[in-house]
């Protein structure tokens, strides 16, 4: 007898798949390449001011709403990922060439940028649409371990493979391209992983409106967003529940393999084996904790604990920073905490933005705030690297932890909002 029945959804491995590649070009681009250039013996403000306009083109997602919108989603999604996935490969072939062409090789991080940002754009609103509320929820811990285990292999796994080339021998510029061209088999990968996953999803038909029409649909919805009463709340936690941890983390790479001005002087491949070994038990266990600790206390109870703890390692980065000689288990110990923290705390903040997103043109919504939201990470790093210069590492990072106090009384003001739903 012949059976009908729709195959059984593969929603976990799909948002493992892909939100584990949505992190590969955001990993080379904050974590990678700033090393890479430090490697390059380029200065902390030119390093954090490049990364940070870099960034800020994936602010450009939200104009391309209507124009992804003509695709139908699952095939966007997919060859855009095959599109990254080349052009990290040319980007590795450029690096490692005999005579590297500067210029080719910024024109290849804007489009990476450009391509990701509109991925970036399907995926979020695929992932806001296709899922209700409880399986967003009980999804969102998968989600983000998904998307910090991406950041780490290509962040401070591509740092610790350009430092265990360059023991062999080879120049910076050859250890980075095959750093790179294994980012792009990496890429390859998640995708085809991806693929598997939403094979099993149902067919999603692109758009029939026509572009005008979808920009005034796309003014319509940023209108009701608007007048929803929870979004100043949730733009307060955007723009300061993380503004702490964003300072910190855009130094902190250059602080630990900065060797000169009172840094922590590791080398590459001491540096990423300890982020690679701290990040993945303190991400699993960030994201459960976050996780759990929404699910127990509910959205609105849970933000003003979880942002405390975020806040938190800013106290050790900074006694670190302030403080000479120490071991190897101390650093570890600090990079962990961040990690477990950082994982929590972005469960809360993940979940009230798609909350507030959730409904009629929920991608539009939702890439309005994630706008928003790139908008709070980059912008600091046009002046972190200039503070971090003038007043020096340990300075900078108490600056930071300063930071905390904006930051739990924008979470105190939306637990008041959200506890109204």
């Amino acid at each position: 007898m012949r059976n009908d029945a729709a195959p059984p959804r593969r929603a976990w491995l799909w948002v493992s798949a892909a939100y584990l590649f949505q992190s590969i070009p955001a990993a080379v681009r904050d974590e990678a390449l700033p090393v890479a250039l430090k490697n390059g013996g380029y200065g902390d403000a030119s390093i954090t001011t490049a990364v940070s306009l870099l960034g800020l083109i994936f602010g450009f997602k939200i104009l391309l709403a209507p124009l992804v919108a003509a695709f139908r989603p699952l095939g966007f999604i997919l060859s855009a990922e095959v599109m990254i996935s080349g052009l990290l490969g040319a980007l590795a072939f450029q690096v490692g060439s005999d005579q590297p062409s500067s210029t080719q090789i910024i024109v290849l991080l804007v489009i990476l940028s450009f391509v990701a940002a509109a991925h970036d754009f399907a995926l979020d609103g695929y992932f806001v649409a296709s899922l209700d509320d409880r399986t967003r929820a009980t999804h969102s811990g998968l989600l983000n371990f998904a998307s910090k285990l991406g950041l780490v292999l290509a962040g401070p796994g591509l740092v610790w493979l350009a430092g265990r080339i360059m023991e062999f021998g080879p120049q910076v510029a050859d250890a980075w391209a095959w750093a790179l061209a294994s980012a792009a088999v990496l890429a390859l990968m998640a995708a085809f992983f991806n693929y598997l996953g939403l094979r099993r999803e149902r067919a999603v038909e692109s758009d029939a409106h026509t572009l005008p029409e979808r920009y005034a649909e796309m003014r319509r919805g940023l209108l009701a967003l608007a007048q929803d009463v929870r979004v100043p709340a949730v733009l307060g936690l955007i723009f300061f529940y993380r503004a702490s941890e964003i300072h910190m983390a855009r130094i902190l790479p250059l602080f630990a393999t900065d060797s000169i001005h009172g840094g922590l002087a590791l080398d590459n491949k001491t540096y990423a084996i300890m982020r690679i070994a701290t990040a993945v038990a303190g991400l699993a266990l960030g994201g459960i904790v976050g996780s759990q600790v929404v699910a127990r206390l509910g959205l609105a109870r849970s933000l003003v604990p979880l942002g405390i703890g975020m806040h938190a390692p800013l106290i050790a980065v900074a006694w670190l920073a302030g403080t000479d000689h120490h071991s190897s288990a101390q650093i570890c110990t600090v990079f962990f905490i961040e990690y477990l923290a950082y994982g929590a705390g972005l469960c809360a903040l993940l979940l009230a933005m798609m909350k507030v997103a959730s409904g009629p043109g929920a991608g539009v919504r939702y890439a309005a705030l994630s706008t928003c939201a790139l908008l709070a990470n980059y912008l600091p790093g046009l002046w972190a690297g200039h503070l971090a210069e003038k007043l020096g590492y340990a300075q900078y990072f108490l600056f930071a932890l300063l930071l905390a106090i904006p930051g739990i009384g924008a979470a105190i003001f939306a637990r008041k909002q959200f506890a109204h739903g």
